[in-house]
């Protein structure tokens, strides 16, 4: 059996894409758990009313004693699956109606299997099922060195995991405001976790809504902690020169999107973690990282200048 597991808030409008695409699987040695996060919506009711004649789905509301977020509810509903198998998913997503079967059919003796994602926006239509074309995802020789630089991306939901071969990571953190999935799946990863593929779209995310991941990219404050706390994990785990220079680059990116927001304190919390972490790691990228934090200190002056000072702020 599968184990469905989606936190949910405030997706009145939303759910019923995502559970009836669940509804239609062809595998259907499934249950679904669904926690709510304290909707304030009829999130709720829209739920109760769209799965209370099928008794695969089980609805829950976040004990109060715990911390609010994604992560909690999935901790919770974690705590409640009796399946052999996890998927995480994502109360605005859609699941292609072989997405489970498929996924079955492969993992054999693998600790998990991934499929291709597919975005969309709006109403979801159907003929994304046979239109959707993704690039496909190619066999890793080190998966945690592939996954933690980005060459190997896997979000929360791509994966189904044999149970037994995820439970030593868990529960997720739930400090974290964005990232949790990679912090989670950096730990898991680093032990040699066989794998399958397949190269088929058979979930597809909606683009354009509300989430932790939207509010970093437009707000750099948000969630930026809790980068730094994912990328210090990965780091605990391995401080090869390719993981570090992803990770300076990626740390750069934001440190770049503070001074676009005009955002100071947060370009330096950047500045502090790449110094911290020795990502700096040769005479080449400190004499670099001397160049920015030189531009950096004449940008704080002037405060103008973004394009023209842009080049500067690169590796």
């Amino acid at each position: 059996m599968i184990s469905i597991i989606i936190p949910i808030y405030n997706r009145a409008h939303l759910i019923e894409e995502t559970l009836q695409s669940i509804i239609a699987q062809t595998y259907i040695n499934w249950e679904c758990i669904i926690v709510d996060d304290g909707s304030t919506d009829n999130t709720i009711e829209v739920t109760t009313a769209l799965t209370v004649n099928d008794s695969r789905f089980q609805l829950f509301k976040r004990p109060e004693n715990s911390t609010k977020g994604p992560s909690a509810c999935r901790n919770f509903a974690i705590t409640k699956a009796k399946g052999d198998y996890i998927q995480f998913f994502d109360s605005d997503d859609v699941m292609h109606p072989e997405h489970l079967q498929l996924k079955i059919n492969v993992i054999c003796d693998s600790d998990f299997v991934v499929c291709q994602l597919q975005e969309f926006s709006g109403d979801f239509n159907t003929q994304l099922f046979t239109k959707a074309n993704q690039p496909s995802i190619k066999q890793s020789t080190n998966i945690f060195v592939d996954f933690t630089t980005g060459t190997f991306p896997m979000m929360m939901v791509a994966p189904l995991w044999k149970t037994t071969s995820l439970k030593p990571y868990l529960p997720i953190r739930e400090d974290l405001h964005i990232l949790e999935d990679h912090e989670l799946y950096a730990r898991a990863l680093f032990n040699n976790k066989s794998y399958a593929i397949v190269n088929q779209p058979l979930i597809y995310y909606r683009v354009g809504s509300e989430s932790s991941t939207n509010s970093f990219y437009t707000n750099v404050v948000y969630g930026l902690q809790s980068y730094f706390e994912a990328k210090h994990t990965v780091l605990n785990l391995s401080k090869t020169k390719k993981i570090k220079l992803a990770i300076l680059k990626m740390t750069l990116g934001f440190f770049r999107q503070a001074l676009a927001e005009r955002n100071f304190k947060a370009a330096q919390q950047c500045l502090n973690f790449i110094n911290e972490e020795h990502l700096g790691y040769n005479f080449k990228l400190k004499i670099k990282l001397t160049r920015i934090r030189l531009f950096y200190a004449v940008f704080k002056v002037i405060k103008k200048g973004d394009t023209k000072f842009k080049p500067f702020f690169k590796l």
